[in-house]
């Protein structure tokens, strides 16, 4: 989790295993005034680096549409269709290799 001056979660995300090899990364987003400037991406890469230390060697997520272009930029690709969130949030499924 990301807080700013006053405490106040800014951006969040969550790490959980789906086998011992394969971590997923759930719930990630940031507060739109806080986008771009580098609290996605480190929030990531804690998770990135949790899921590591624990034994993952591979890293999967639901990424929103929108949000494609930020996990292509961080290593992850697309692997087919994701869930329809609320019938109308499209996702797409992606994962990443990961080793150390």
């Amino acid at each position: 989790m990301a807080v700013d001056s006053s405490q106040c979660a800014i951006g969040v995300g969550r790490l959980h295993f789906n086998t011992i090899g394969e971590a997923r990364i759930r719930y990630m987003g940031v507060a739109t005034e806080y986008r771009r400037r580098g609290i996605g991406t480190q929030i990531l890469r804690g998770l990135e680096e949790r899921a590591l230390r624990l034994g993952a060697t591979r890293i999967v997520l639901d990424a929103r549409e929108v949000a494609l272009g930020f996990y292509r930029k961080h290593g992850y690709v697309a692997t087919g269709p994701g869930p329809m969130l609320f019938n109308r949030i499209a996702h797409v499924r992606m994962e990443k290799r990961v080793e150390r």
